[in-house]
C-alpha cells in the first residue's frame, strides 16, 4: 500500500487506568511479525473464542491481516513499549462485503491478548472502530461469538449491538450494530 493510503488520521495515543501508555493505530504490512508474535502469544481459549475453532492462523492468513486494503477493511491495533520494543495488545478489525450492495455491512472482530484483558481497552478499540466504520459508510456491523463468550457478549450490550442466539446453531449468538450516519 502507499504510504498516501495509510488513515494516519486514525493513530491515537491513549492509557489504560493505570497509566499504562496506548497506541491506538491502523496495522501496516511492516507490522507482520508483531502481529505473529501477538497471534502465537494468544492462549489456547483466547484463540478458540476469536476463531470459533482450536486452529491457528497459517501464514498466508497473517500476511494478510496485516496487508490491509483501507477502502474495504480497518484493523486497528493497541500496541504498547515493552523491553524497548513495541508490542502488540489487542486488534480489532471490520471487513466489507464484497459487492456494492454488501459494502454497506462489515463483519468485525476484536482479540485481545491475555495479559491486557479486563482492562478496558477492548472497549476503547471497539469504540473507534465503530466511530471509524461509520465515519466510512459502513451502515451495520456483524459477526457471531460462541454462545458462552461471556466477555464479549457483555461488550457487545455495552456498545449497543443487538445479541442473539442463532436459531440455526445453538452454539453461537449473532451480534449487529447499526451505525447512524449522523451520529
Amino acid at each position: 500500500m502507499p504510504a498516501l493510503d495509510y488513515p494516519s488520521h486514525l493513530v491515537e495515543d491513549w492509557q489504560l487506568p493505570d497509566g499504562t501508555p496506548v497506541r491506538i493505530r491502523p496495522i501496516r504490512a511492516e507490522d507482520l511479525a508483531m502481529h505473529t508474535a501477538f497471534v502465537n502469544g494468544l492462549s489456547k481459549e483466547t484463540g478458540y473464542r476469536r476463531l470459533l475453532s482450536p486452529r491457528t492462523p497459517q501464514p498466508d492468513e497473517l500476511w494478510r491481516m496485516t496487508h490491509i486494503d483501507y477502502d474495504r477493511e480497518l484493523a486497528l491495533i493497541a500496541t504498547t513499549m515493552a523491553d524497548g520494543a513495541e508490542q502488540q495488545m489487542g486488534v480489532a478489525r471490520y471487513v466489507r462485503g464484497e459487492t456494492p450492495e454488501t459494502a454497506q455491512v462489515a463483519e468485525f472482530a476484536i482479540v485481545i491478548a491475555d495479559a491486557w484483558q479486563h482492562r478496558g481497552l477492548a472497549s476503547k478499540l471497539m469504540r473507534k472502530l465503530i466511530d471509524a466504520a461509520r465515519a466510512a459508510g459502513v451502515r451495520q456491523l456483524a459477526d457471531i461469538t460462541l454462545y458462552d463468550n461471556t466477555a464479549m457478549l457483555a461488550l457487545a450490550r455495552k456498545l449497543g449491538f443487538s445479541v442473539q442466539r442463532d436459531p440455526g446453531n445453538p452454539n453461537v449468538t449473532r451480534l449487529r450494530l447499526a451505525l447512524d450516519p449522523a451520529a
